[in-house]
């Protein structure tokens, strides 16, 4: 897993911008379906080229992500608003991990 040195407020934003080297390598290519879950108190994303059930964003330009309503809501009950980015290559995840 690799940080890339990018946190995220969800106080102040409700989506974030995916680096542009790790955009391609990715797939996080602009109208794609970006699949959003949350295991072990992380938001995990990856890149998706079909239609899912799953919690679920539509990538826009330039790599930006939209956090869904329901995923803000469940760490702002927990009091988590500082996200830490990281890069999972091996299977290609973009992993949100809580700012300690």
């Amino acid at each position: 897993m690799i940080p890339i040195r990018k946190t995220v407020k969800m106080s102040s934003r409700i989506s974030f911008r995916m680096p542009s080297p790790w955009r391609e390598e990715m797939n996080f290519i602009q109208g794609n379906i970006a699949k959003i879950r949350i295991k072990n108190n992380s938001i995990l994303i990856n890149a998706c080229n079909q239609y899912t059930t799953e919690v679920s964003s539509t990538i826009g330009e330039g790599g930006q992500i939209y956090i869904p309503t329901e995923v803000r809501n469940h760490f702002r009950l927990k009091g988590i608003e500082c996200f830490k980015v990281f890069i999972d290559v091996v299977n290609k995840y973009v992993i949100l991990r809580p700012f300690e």
